[in-house]
């Protein structure tokens, strides 16, 4: 699983504004694990009911992610997709993402 890293952009001394840039960093492990053929809502930490649609189980040092971040799953057969992290917790074990 990777990850997107945005720098934010900015404004030069004349005032013509530089938009950030975007990149994918980390190669990080994972299961993802898809719902049951349909999205599934949760309600997670903050309160808010979330559909998701993969549960990626995650090593335990993996880096901290917040609801809002874009992740990349590698799956079998060089499929790629593109997900928004809906959650996310951290456990004795291993950690969760909800996509």
């Amino acid at each position: 699983m990777q990850y997107l890293v945005s720098t934010p952009g900015y404004e030069d001394e004349n005032g013509d504004y530089h938009p950030g840039e975007e990149h994918w960093e980390g190669n990080i492990p994972c299961d993802a694990v898809p719902s049951t053929g349909k999205a599934v809502e949760r309600v997670f930490e903050d309160g808010v009911l979330r559909s998701y649609s993969y549960t990626v189980y995650l090593p335990s040092d993996c880096r901290m992610f917040t609801v809002g971040d874009r992740v990349k799953i590698s799956l079998l057969g060089g499929i790629e997709r593109e997900f928004e992290v809906k959650g996310f917790h951290r456990y004795q074990l291993q950690c969760k993402i909800w996509v």
